[in-house]
């Protein structure tokens, strides 16, 4: 009689079925703890406030290389909407208050024509050309730019947004003790701008930022006297709510402020 073959056909069969189920669970385990993770995120995004919702947007879409046309699975701080609407509306709420801000800058000045203003993507930016605030080569501030920098000073020291004073200057070199070279010079007329409306007006010093950018992002070719006076400037740039960046970034008011041990 031939002997049986130990563990039967049944007995290999039903070990390959229970192999074949313990992948199947392994498949399973990874879609509901894909699916969990997914909802945390979603979670914490319906907490996140709007400025800092609006920079993980704009870093996002520069990651994924998106242009906004296309419509998106991402939802609002509110998970109400869309989020390019959420942005275009925030969008429209910012530009009102660029614009009572231009309206208010231009009430309590003198001379129209010593500020100018734009409205892009970045923000809104109150532009000063160099002859309204400095005389040549030097950085410290006329008399009269006073009440030019008191105009924006008082229609800013209540705004909550982030402000950054850029300094430019044209491509003629300078090479001073003081100022070594364009760099140096830009940066001090900036500092000196900044260190007024924060010293004059009680800007929260935490939203500001100074910049001095030398003669490398000029308006105009530096090819004529007229364009190089242009390029020599002070913007005074107020930024919209995703444009922040780095701001947000960093140390906040009243956690870090212990002092650091030796």
């Amino acid at each position: 009689m031939a002997r049986r073959r130990a563990g039967g056909a049944g007995g290999g069969g039903g070990g390959h079925d229970a192999a074949g189920m313990m992948r199947w669970l392994l498949t399973y385990a990874d879609l509901i703890t894909l699916m969990m993770a997914f909802f945390v995120i979603m979670y914490a995004m319906s907490k996140a406030d709007v400025a800092k919702f609006n920079a993980l947007k704009a870093t996002l879409a520069v990651a994924f290389k998106t242009d906004g046309d296309r419509s998106s699975i991402v939802f609002d701080h509110q998970g109400t909407q869309p989020i390019e609407q959420a942005i275009s509306r925030d969008s429209a709420k910012e530009t009102e208050d660029f614009q009572d801000i231009i309206r208010n800058i231009q009430a309590n000045i003198k001379d129209p024509k010593a500020v100018g203003f734009v409205i892009d993507e970045r923000g809104l930016t109150i532009r000063f050309m160099d002859s309204v605030l400095f005389d040549l080569g030097r950085a410290d501030l006329r008399g009269d730019a006073n009440g030019l920098l008191d105009s924006v000073g008082n229609a800013l020291k209540n705004n909550a947004r982030y402000v950054r004073v850029e300094g430019h200057a044209d491509n003629l070199p300078i090479n001073t003790l003081q100022f070594p070279s364009n760099w140096e010079l830009s940066s001090a007329r900036s500092i000196a701008v900044t260190r007024y409306l924060i010293e004059k007006h009680g800007m929260d010093p935490h939203r500001m930022s100074s910049l001095g950018y030398g003669e490398y992002r000029p308006l105009y070719p530096n090819t004529t006297e007229e364009n190089r006076a242009k390029n020599r400037r002070v913007d005074v740039v107020v930024l919209r709510s995703d444009r922040v960046g780095g701001e947000i970034n960093g140390a906040i008011p009243g956690i870090n402020d212990a002092p650091i041990k030796p």
